[in-house]
């Protein structure tokens, strides 16, 4: 036999819901307009002009980055008792021969 339904307790139950999402689409419209203002503050400070473009890269941009990379992968995977070493030589020499030795302590 199916318990009789309490009217008036699912009508408090709805209502705490209901209660819950105005309060959540209350705190969101504060955070949205939180938002637009500071959007808006940070495009008058600019004067209204959208943001500078970062410089486009070179090749000769993309082969420092590219050797820059190799060496922090090779230096992640050393021990850290060759670190070093490995750095000392780069200061002196640069990016290539740290490459070469760290590839040579790695075995």
């Amino acid at each position: 036999m199916a318990r009789p339904i309490d009217a008036n307790a699912a009508a408090r139950r709805i209502s705490g819901h209901l209660n819950g999402l105005v309060r959540d689409i209350a705190t969101l419209t504060r955070a949205l307009q939180n938002a637009a203002a500071q959007a808006a503050k940070r495009g008058s400070a600019a004067g209204g002009r959208p943001p500078k473009q970062r410089r486009a890269l070179t090749a000769k941009d993309y082969a420092r980055l590219k050797l820059q990379g190799e060496y922090l992968g090779l230096m992640r995977h050393l021990p850290k008792s060759h670190h070093a070493r490995v750095k000392t030589l780069r200061a002196k020499r640069g990016y290539p021969p740290a490459i070469k030795l760290a590839r040579r302590l790695m075995r």
